[in-house]
């Protein structure tokens, strides 16, 4: 394979930064293989060369890769994240309840609808292929949960606990007028249970070190406002791999958040962070602060009072 660089001083900025987002982002999902590290390293390498400005996102997306492809989970217990692709706008509305009949099962019935079968499984707490004929089950217009909304659950908890988008839930149920009714069945699109699998580390990561010193994040993002609040090393990648990072480190990795720790959340696109600054009396609610979310990029945004499912781990040292 032969690379060729071309220095144009008359390119874009942003040019130049989409050529190699596009090239990285190609990687960004929590499951990357030997051919998506390869591209992750050969973008920093071309970046590099060139002295261009994206060298350190590119890098973090790098750093992020190395750690998904050492982790090898479990194809039983760990499955990962379906992505919307939809050319409609779907919605609550769309739920479908729909009554098995002789011979269906939970695949069949998946690729009837054109969702995955987990979706299926998921959205009626189920955990095998086999459904008895007249069984009443909630189908999702898309790859996601069909979920029934309890007392005391917002967008943002449920993204947490599902790893889903908070923006798309809000979207997805039209609630950002009313909210969240309770006993409603709403879609958590592209929502997924999880449940930790036994994971298989290669020697990639032996002999990882952890590299403390300067804030090796982009401006904007929400892991350059905690690396500017608390001396995180600065190889731990895009925001969805902290966690597994942060263990290799010698950090704490728990669900119990305290003030001061990194709230990390592996939702959405690359995942997010956050400095825990209050942790109400019982435990149960916290404030947080971070950059890129709550108030937007490049701005630091304070929450209120927000249930501890906000976060999927809280580190700290």
């Amino acid at each position: 394979m032969a690379v060729f660089i071309i220095n144009n001083r008359s390119a874009s900025p942003t040019i130049r930064s989409g050529t190699l987002a596009s090239f990285a982002s190609s990687t960004s999902s929590k499951t990357a293989t030997l051919d998506q590290l390869s591209s992750a390293q050969i973008a920093l390498t071309v970046s590099k060369m060139a002295r261009l400005p994206e060298t350190t996102a590119v890098r973090n997306q790098a750093d992020s890769d190395s750690i998904l492809l050492s982790v090898v989970p479990s194809d039983a217990v760990s499955i990962s994240k379906p992505l919307i692709v939809t050319g409609v706008q779907k919605s609550k509305a769309d739920i479908i309840e729909y009554t098995a009949v002789g011979g269906d099962t939970i695949p069949s019935i998946a690729a009837k609808f054109g969702i995955s079968a987990d979706s299926l499984r998921w959205s009626n707490s189920f955990s095998g292929n086999v459904v008895a004929a007249g069984t009443k089950l909630f189908i999702p217009p898309i790859n996601g949960i069909v979920y029934s909304v309890k007392a005391g659950d917002t967008p943002a908890g449920l993204a947490g606990r599902f790893r889903a988008d908070e923006n798309q839930i809000i979207t997805f149920n039209d609630a950002e007028i009313n909210g969240l009714v309770v006993g409603e069945k709403i879609i958590i699109p592209n929502g997924q249970q999880f449940v930790p699998a036994p994971a298989v580390r290669t020697n990639l990561i032996s002999s990882f070190t952890a590299n403390y010193g300067s804030n090796g994040y982009d401006y904007g993002y929400c892991t350059y406002y905690v690396a500017a609040q608390i001396a995180v090393p600065t190889n731990w990648g895009n925001a969805n791999t902290w966690d597994e990072y942060a263990r290799l480190s010698g950090w704490t990795v728990s669900k119990t958040p305290r003030p001061g720790a990194v709230g990390q959340s592996n939702g959405g696109w690359l995942g997010h962070v956050g400095v825990v600054d209050e942790v109400s009396a019982d435990g149960t609610m916290i404030k947080y602060s971070d950059m890129n979310g709550l108030a937007g990029w490049g701005r630091v945004g304070r929450s209120d009072w927000t249930p501890i499912s906000r976060f999927d781990n809280y580190i700290y040292r």
